[in-house]
């Protein structure tokens, strides 16, 4: 059983709860914030505290993103690199959006757009 935090944006929820119930269904503990944050928490609080405890990143990525070219290009690789330091796998998924990035920090994005069946059964895959 891996543990799996999936981060996506706020008009990307009912998106991200489908993913998670599908990867809970295997066996795998689904951490999400709209699961888990209750009265007093902050958001980044229980990033920190999830990032802490879980094997894989789900980097929900939507055409409401940030766009900035830096992003692409020096944030997202950092976070990669600093998520695998820590024993994290990054796993991008394109959860909204019509002109997705082929890659999100030097990893290739799992399309849940096009055939969502599909794209499941490769974060499944993904996830062992």
């Amino acid at each position: 059983m891996a543990f799996v935090f999936i981060s996506h944006r706020a008009a990307d929820i009912a998106t991200a709860e489908r993913l998670g119930r599908a990867v809970n269904a295997v066996g795998h503990a689904v951490h999400l914030d709209r699961w888990e944050v209750r009265i007093g928490d902050t958001v980044p609080m229980f990033m920190n505290e999830t990032l802490a405890t879980a094997d894989f990143l789900v980097l929900g990525h939507s055409t409401l993103g940030i766009h900035a070219p830096w992003i692409a290009q020096e944030f997202l690789p950092a976070l990669a690199g600093d998520l695998s330091a820590r024993g994290i796998i990054m796993l991008p998924v394109i959860l909204s959006g019509t002109e997705p990035p082929a890659r999100i920090g030097g990893r290739p994005c799992l399309d849940l757009t096009t055939d969502w069946d599909r794209g499941v059964a490769t974060v499944l895959r993904e996830l062992g």
